[in-house]
């Protein structure tokens, strides 16, 4: 039976970072601008809204394969043919049709520059490592001409998996093209800073990935190592994000998300702290995340697992790795219901239950203020984020990933805003809302009580 729970004391102690650390709040756009129009003042609006503070483009996968000037994403179909072994190229072609239908004859950096410069924000690009031709160094023009700063290119992405090795493609090839875009990309503009592909952790000896890993370890030309994060919570088969097929749990839907919530938890405990710690070793260079988010599933898709999830995961990276330079998440819009925050609807736009607690969240960014963040954890279920200004403490984060609300002490706060659900499977309606709600402080209220399975901001005076 759900109870109520009445906190007294915090029992975990935290650490501190003081950071602007604005480039964590970034999110990909791959296919959004297939699928979602700028015309389409709903999505353009909410996209303002959550306030980005930087924006990927063309994205991975697609970003591996745009060419500057074309149609859309400007696709060579005979190059992805020579290059990827894997599924890109029925992807690809889908992509294509669809931007054909919707008369997209036009490349979509105009989209993404339109974007960029409507929220005020900074880019991310992916650079094309299989053309070797100056398509980077045009998108770098073009975009610094419209006055978007461009924090960093990512010299491709995901190149290590399987599909490019199958086609003959190898680290030093990787190496050699990598290389000599750097040092175009330095001649241009050496304030752009560069991010090479490594490899995903866990295999055993000379696996090729430690081989890629190892040889980039040996090398200093470039700034940062990109690295993708998704949380795993379902037994089944996973791949580049994405689950492939899945195997329920045993009981209820209630008894499976407590399960999935368990391995949540422990991801954040274990699994990506060993990870971060791992790569630092390596490598000892800054880390961009410019991919993330829960295993992409419909099970856990737009539920409030992924809601709750979402949010962790950027408290955390500003609270404990202050090594985490750049995170992107996966993705802003297209037409999947698992990943991405916005999704094409019938002509129109579908929110999904990420939107609302990435808003919440986005009120760390709207300052151009230094900031100190603290992390208290309260009896392994609620995780307490304080976020100070020259001292002075003026936001709370609280995420109750419990079924049972508990009583929050606090003197001199204007309000509390929550996003909550009575259950972790809870699935958002096509506006994003599970339940939102804003309580002020009318007569001087010492006690807040927060809801279970909840993500709470409040607003200290």
């Amino acid at each position: 039976m759900k109870k109520i729970i009445t906190i007294l004391f915090l029992i975990v102690p935290f650490v501190l970072f003081s950071q602007k650390r604005d480039n964590v709040f970034g999110f990909a756009t791959s296919n959004t601008f297939t699928y979602c129009s700028l015309q389409d003042t709903n999505f353009f609006n909410k996209v303002i809204d959550l306030n980005p503070r930087i924006l990927r483009f063309p994205g991975g996968a697609v970003g591996n394969y745009y060419h500057f000037n074309g149609h859309g994403y400007g696709f060579d179909f005979e190059e992805i043919k020579k290059f990827d072994a894997g599924k890109f190229l029925k992807r690809s072609k889908g992509l294509a049709r669809d931007a054909k239908i919707k008369g997209h004859n036009y490349d979509y950096i105009d989209d993404f520059i339109k974007l960029a410069k409507a929220t005020n924000s900074q880019a991310i690009l992916v650079a094309n490592m299989f053309a070797e031709n100056d398509d980077i160094i045009k998108m770098i023009s073009k975009i610094k001409n419209n006055n978007i700063e461009i924090v960093g290119v990512e010299l491709g992405s995901e190149l290590t998996n399987r599909y490019f090795f199958q086609k003959g493609y190898t680290i030093e090839k990787y190496i050699s093209t990598a290389k000599a875009y750097a040092k175009k990309i330095k001649d241009l503009d050496s304030t752009i800073k560069i991010g090479v592909v490594v490899a995903p952790l866990g295999k055993k000896g000379n696996h090729r990935h430690n081989v890629w890993n190892k040889r980039i370890s040996e090398l200093d030309f470039y700034d940062a190592i990109i690295v993708h994060s998704y949380a795993k919570v379902i037994k089944g088969t996973a791949e580049y994000g994405q689950m492939i097929n899945e195997e329920l749990e045993k009981g209820s839907q209630g008894e499976q998300f407590e399960i999935y919530k368990d391995r949540m938890n422990y991801f954040f405990k274990n699994i990506f702290p060993e990870e971060i710690n791992t790569y630092t070793q390596l490598f000892d260079k800054p880390i961009w995340i410019t991919e993330w988010n829960l295993q992409m599933s419909k099970i856990t898709g737009n539920t409030m697992l992924q809601a709750l999830f979402v949010v962790n995961y950027l408290l955390d990276i500003l609270a404990k790795f202050d090594n985490i330079e750049l995170t992107t998440y996966h993705n802003l819009g297209g037409r999947d219901y698992s990943g991405s925050i916005f999704k094409n609807y019938k002509e129109s736009v579908e929110i999904h239950s990420t939107y609302y607690p990435l808003k919440i969240l986005s009120i760390l960014f709207e300052s151009n203020e230094d900031f100190i963040i603290s992390r208290e954890i309260i009896q392994n279920e609620i995780k307490v984020y304080k976020v100070y200004y020259q001292n002075k403490l003026e936001k709370i984060f609280i995420i109750n990933f419990s079924e049972n609300s508990f009583n929050y002490f606090i003197t001199d706060f204007n309000f509390v805003k929550s996003y909550h659900s009575s259950n972790l499977y809870d699935k958002a309606d096509i506006f994003g809302k599970l339940s939102l709600e804003v309580v002020k402080n009318k007569v001087n209220m010492n006690n807040i009580n927060l809801k279970p399975y909840s993500f709470n901001y409040i607003k200290v005076k």
